[in-house]
C-alpha cells in the first residue's frame, strides 16, 4: 500500500513544479517589456523644458509624465504655467490629452498621468502656456507593446485544481480505509 500513496503524491508534485517553472518564465517575459524612464531637454520660445516619461510597471499602456518648466532667459522656474500634455496614435485615429498639474510643494514640477489605451506608437507633444507665452513641443514618441497573452494563469489555476482533487481523493481513501480496518478490528 505504500507504493500508490507515493505515486499519488509524485504526479501533483510534478505538475506543480512545472506550473512554477511556466509562471517564472513568463514573468520575467512580462518584466522585460517594461521601459525606463526617458528624459528630455528642449528649449523652445521663452521656456526650457525638461520631460521625464515614466513607463508604469502597473498597467501597460500608463505612462507618468513629469514636466519641469523654466524662463529661458533668467533660468527661474514658472510655477504658474498650464502645462498640456498631447497624445495622438500614429495609426488609428485617436487622440487625447491630460492637464499637467504643479503642487504648492513643488511649484516648477507638473505631473500628468496618462492612459494610452490601444496597442503602438503614440505621438506626444507638450503644450506650455503662461505670461511668457505658448509653445507647444513635440517629445519622443511611447510605444505601448500589444498585451502577451499568457497561458500561465490558466495553468495554474488548472494545477490548483488537480492538486485540490488529488488531495481530497486521497484524504477519502485514506478514511475509508481506516473506517474498513476499523470495522475488520472491531468484527475479529
Amino acid at each position: 500500500w505504500a507504493e500508490p500513496v507515493s505515486l499519488m503524491w509524485e504526479i501533483p508534485i510534478f505538475i506543480a513544479e512545472v506550473l512554477i517553472l511556466s509562471v517564472l518564465l513568463s514573468s520575467s517575459a512580462a518584466l522585460a517589456q517594461q521601459t525606463e524612464a526617458q528624459p528630455y531637454h528642449v528649449e523652445a520660445g521663452p521656456y526650457q523644458i525638461d520631460v521625464v516619461a515614466s513607463a508604469s510597471n502597473l498597467s501597460l499602456g500608463s505612462v507618468q509624465y513629469l514636466v519641469r518648466v523654466y524662463d529661458a532667459q533668467t533660468g527661474q522656474p514658472v510655477s504658474d504655467a498650464r502645462v498640456l500634455i498631447r497624445a495622438r496614435h500614429i495609426d488609428i485615429d485617436e487622440e487625447g490629452w491630460a492637464n499637467a498639474l504643479n503642487t504648492p510643494v513643488s511649484p516648477a514640477e507638473y505631473t500628468a498621468r496618462v492612459e494610452l489605451d490601444s496597442p503602438g506608437v503614440w505621438a506626444i507633444s507638450v503644450d506650455v502656456s503662461s505670461d511668457l507665452g505658448r509653445v507647444e513641443v513635440e517629445v519622443p514618441p511611447q510605444t505601448v507593446p500589444a498585451p502577451s497573452q499568457s497561458t500561465a494563469g490558466g495553468l495554474v489555476f488548472i494545477g490548483v485544481f488537480v492538486v485540490l482533487i488529488a488531495g481530497g481523493a486521497y484524504l477519502t481513501w485514506t478514511i475509508r480505509r481506516t473506517q474498513q480496518r476499523r470495522e475488520v478490528s472491531s468484527a475479529g
